[in-house]
């Protein structure tokens, strides 16, 4: 009976963590062309979790994350995480409708990362990822 316990044990152990998840983030203009958004402009993922951000119309959309508020530690995994050559923290253009850009979610700490539109600045185009 302890045999099977332990068994049973070390099974529960060695099972997968949880099933990552794929978040789809739209990028859109309004109709009068004076509201730009993220939709949802707020997630909460987690490490492993995929975010697609799909440009859906008023692009181009050149996405960035806020790198003031980072360690370094935080930095290089954003960086690497949106494969920049620069290992800037953007993302390539999506410059026509349909565009889309998938990046996985490093291992960051625990907190809010803030993320905006780079061409869309001024219309203050910004997000929040929050890692649980």
């Amino acid at each position: 009976m302890l045999r099977i316990r332990l068994i049973i044990a070390l099974l529960l152990l060695a099972a997968p963590a949880a099933a990552q998840r794929t978040h789809t983030i739209r990028l859109t203009q309004s109709a009068g062309g004076t509201l730009y958004r993220f939709d949802p402009g707020r997630l909460t993922v987690r490490p492993g979790d995929v975010l697609e951000f799909r440009a859906e119309n008023g692009g181009p959309y050149v996405v960035s994350f806020e790198s003031a508020e980072l360690d370094a530690r935080s930095r290089n995994l954003i960086a690497a995480a949106l494969s920049h050559p620069n290992r800037e923290l953007r993302s390539p253009v999506l410059a026509d409708s349909g565009s889309r850009f998938r990046m996985t979610v490093p291992a960051l700490a625990r907190g809010t990362y803030r993320f905006f539109s780079l061409t869309h600045v001024a219309y203050r185009m910004t997000g929040l990822l929050i890692i649980e």
